[in-house]
């Protein structure tokens, strides 16, 4: 059995399988408070599934890029149980996971996610060879810089698409949207592509595992008062 845990953006993922293919998944929209919900949800997930955590034979975790805390605490929650279990830990890029399901169709797709400020972020990859090639790595950028970049038929999909679909209605016949039910990201496709990995041997090492950030977390400006006993 394997635990696929995605806490990548506000929506966020749990997903008991085997051998790659999911028993049970729980998606659910997280906030900010996956501290709170995760191990709860990993619990529910082991209950439908009718599994036990000792059971676990190998845990997956999306690594980003996505928020800073949901990232932190996955990552974190992941190391903990491959660790504690002594089973193998695979981490996924959360770009990969959203572009899995569009796979098959031959055409170039680039994931969108929302990185704040105005800005998303983008990668692409296309099919090669059984699996997903990156061809462009995530980055932050905007619709309207994207949008100048597209010269060929592709497939948007990811969660932050719905937001700036009409922003790629200019493209034309040269954005290709899938429909809104089968753009969810979905932990089953991460539980399925960390069995990929583990079919060719790969694993990572919880100890140097970090969490793909784009940009650094967001730091509060000081107030009037910090500032004033800063300077004294």
């Amino acid at each position: 059995m394997e635990l696929a845990i995605d806490t990548s953006t506000v929506i966020a993922g749990v997903a008991i399988a085997h051998e790659g293919q999911p028993i049970a998944e729980v998606v659910w929209r997280a906030g900010y408070e996956h501290t709170k919900q995760l191990y709860s949800t990993i619990e529910f997930a082991l209950q439908q599934a009718v599994q036990s955590l000792d059971k676990i034979q190998a845990v997956a975790v999306a690594i980003g890029p996505g928020s800073f805390s949901g990232l932190r605490v996955g990552v974190s929650a992941a190391k903990g149980f491959a660790e504690s279990l002594g089973v193998p830990l695979v981490s996924i890029p959360t770009m990969v996971v959203e572009a899995f399901s569009f796979a098959g169709l031959g055409l170039p797709i680039r994931p969108i996610l929302d990185a704040g400020r105005g800005e998303i972020a983008v990668a692409c990859y296309r099919n090669a060879h059984g699996g997903l090639e990156e061809v462009e790595a995530p980055r932050i950028t905007t619709v309207e810089a994207l949008t100048a970049t597209i010269t060929e038929r592709t497939l948007f999909c990811g969660e932050h698409l719905p937001a700036v679909q009409a922003s790629l209605a200019g493209l034309g016949p040269l954005a290709v949207i899938p429909p809104a039910a089968a753009l969810p990201r979905r932990p089953g496709s991460l539980a399925a592509l960390a069995w990929q990995r583990l079919e060719k041997g790969e694993r990572d090492d919880p100890a140097t595992l970090q969490p793909l950030y784009l940009r650094g977390p967001s730091i509060t400006r000081p107030g009037p008062a910090r500032l004033a006993k800063k300077g004294a």
